[in-house]
This record gives C-alpha cells, structure tokens and sequence, in this order.
C-alpha cells in the first residue's frame, strides 16, 4: 500500500509554526543588525532541520503528547524557552547565544515530537544545528594571511587575462588608476565555511553510501578518506575562484554611496559587503550543490549498471 502524506494538524501544526516564527525572528534580527553573511549560515540550519522535522510530521511516526516521557517533554520545553529567552533578552546582551539557537530550537522541537535522544534523527538535527557555531568557530580559526596572498594572486591573474594591467603585492593587487585591497573579509573564508556546511547538510540529507564502487576499489577507510579530502580540496578551490572572480569585480566598480535603486549594482560596496557579495556565496554554495547532485546521479547509474550486468533488473 503506497505511502500518502497527510497535512500536519493540532500539536505537528503547532510545533511546524513555533520553529517558522524562531526562525524567522532570527533571521530578521540579524538582517536588521546589517550582518547579512550570518543570515545565510543561520537560514542554512533552519531550513535542513526543518525539512527533517516536517517529513517526520508527514510520516504519521509523531506520537501523542501525552506519550511522550515526561524527562523528554520537560526537556523540551525547557530548550525552547531557552530559545525565546535568547530572543527576547541576549538579542540586546550577549549576542553570541544567537549562534546556538538552531542547536537547541531544533534539538526541543524533536524531543516534543517524540524523538528518542539516541535515534538517528535526533543525532542529524543536534549536528544540523551545530553547524551555526561551527562556521562561527572555523571562521575564526581560518589562516587569513594565506588566503590574503593567494586571493590577491588569483584576482590579479583573472584581471590580467580579461586584459586589465594588474599584479599582486602582498595583499594588494596594484592597477593602474587604483589599489584594491585584499582584507580579511575579501579573502571568502566565511563563504568557504558556508560551502562545507552546506556539503555537510547535503550529505546528512542524502547520504552517498559507498558510491557503488565495486569491492576492492576506493572502499578502504584510508581510501575514502583521501577521497573526500580531495572533493573538498577541489571544492575550496572552486570557492576561492568564485570569490577572486567577485574581488576582479570590483575594479569596475563605482565608489559612490550616494548610488540607490537599480543602480546600487554599479557601486563598490554593494559587491565588497553587499547583496552582491551574497550572491556569491549563494552561487558558490549552488556550485557545492550541482556538484553533489552530479556525484548522486553518477552513483545512481553505477549502481543501474551493475545490477544490470549482474542479472538483476535496474529498478
């Protein structure tokens, strides 16, 4: 009998639209606080637990309240005041508990719908919603100076084969009617952090298994680690890439804040710190994305194939 979805109701309802408005004043919070990077890490968190907790809600697996384990229920609410407190009060007093408020919205709305502490999905939310801090974390450990040096080099080359005379010195890349400066806020390493937490997220989402390789090949734990530490080089790679093409940019760039409207898109800022340097990092992370899902394909056919030559009958 075919599986169909029912539409949440009573408490799936109520805990669907308790996460909705945690999330939503969050985010407005910080986009109203001008800081438009920790917008997209954090709306990363909210939507991959979210979409965990709905399908459980779709699943009928919920069991009523009142069959809940008290130890469970407590500690759930216990975490979502946690959550509104942190809203209401550390918005204003310590910022920093911002950062654990996916951790412990998603890890109270889980156990108020009855997910066991050491279940699999409870697991996946808890490392969903640690992936806020986290980035905040590897932003802060990321070796600035070197991503200085090489994203000034990067930028550098691209303007010289668009024909633009420019060489890297240090940190700078020197034109010829100005300099641009390459910070530690040019360099992308919060865009690089935002792409692992987004091949993070689509791992736990859609797991890969073994990638259908046959026994013997890449399957040893050395293997498939140097497997993945190679995906994730060449992803880095493609992230520096991406934010040097953002810094070329710049050269075209006009300073003068007095641009608005449609003409916002001509000037410095909105590509240094703007909704322009957003875009990037959403395109780096869509790069992360078609990646994964050209790897998912690719697998899905490998195991296609072998099924097929082995007698079986490709589903």
């Amino acid at each position: 009998m075919a599986f169909t979805p029912q539409p949440p109701r009573g408490p799936a309802l109520a805990r669907l639209t308790l996460l909705a408005a945690l999330a939503g004043a969050q985010l407005t919070l910080a986009q109203r606080a001008g800081v438009g990077d920790f917008v997209v890490m954090a709306a990363l968190s909210w939507l991959a637990g979210g979409l965990l907790l709905l399908e459980r809600e779709e699943q009928g697996q919920v069991p009523p309240l009142a069959a809940i384990p008290w130890s469970r229920f407590s500690a759930g609410v216990l975490l979502l005041l946690w959550a509104l407190l942190a809203l209401s009060f550390a918005a204003r007093l310590y910022d920093p508990l911002l950062w654990g408020l996916p951790l412990a919205s998603l890890a109270g709305l889980a156990l108020l719908a009855g997910v066991p502490c050491r279940a699999a999905l409870f697991g996946k939310l808890l490392l969903i919603g640690a992936l806020l801090p986290l980035q905040g974390i590897v932003n802060a450990l990321w070796p600035v100076e070197p991503l200085a040096l090489i994203t000034a080099r990067f930028t550098a080359f691209l303007l010289w084969l668009v024909g633009r005379p420019a060489f890297a010195d240090g940190r700078q890349v020197m034109l010829d009617n100005q300099i641009l400066v390459v910070d530690g806020g040019c360099t992308g390493h919060t865009t690089l952090s935002f792409c692992l937490a987004t091949l993070v997220v689509l791992v736990v989402l859609f797991p890969l298994g073994n990638l259908g390789l046959p026994p013997g090949r890449l399957t040893g734990r050395w293997s498939r680690l140097g497997l993945a530490a190679l995906a994730v080089a060449l992803l880095l790679l493609g992230v520096m890439l991406i934010n040097a093409v953002r810094i070329a940019l710049l050269a075209y760039t006009l300073k003068d804040p007095g641009l608005q409207g449609w003409r916002a898109w001509q000037s410095f800022d909105f590509w240094h710190s703007g909704a322009g340097a957003q875009l990037f990092a959403l395109l780096a992370s869509g790069l992360v994305c078609g990646a994964y899902v050209l790897l998912l394909e690719w697998n899905l056919r490998r195991r296609r194939r072998r099924r097929t030559g082995s007698g079986g009958s490709a589903p």
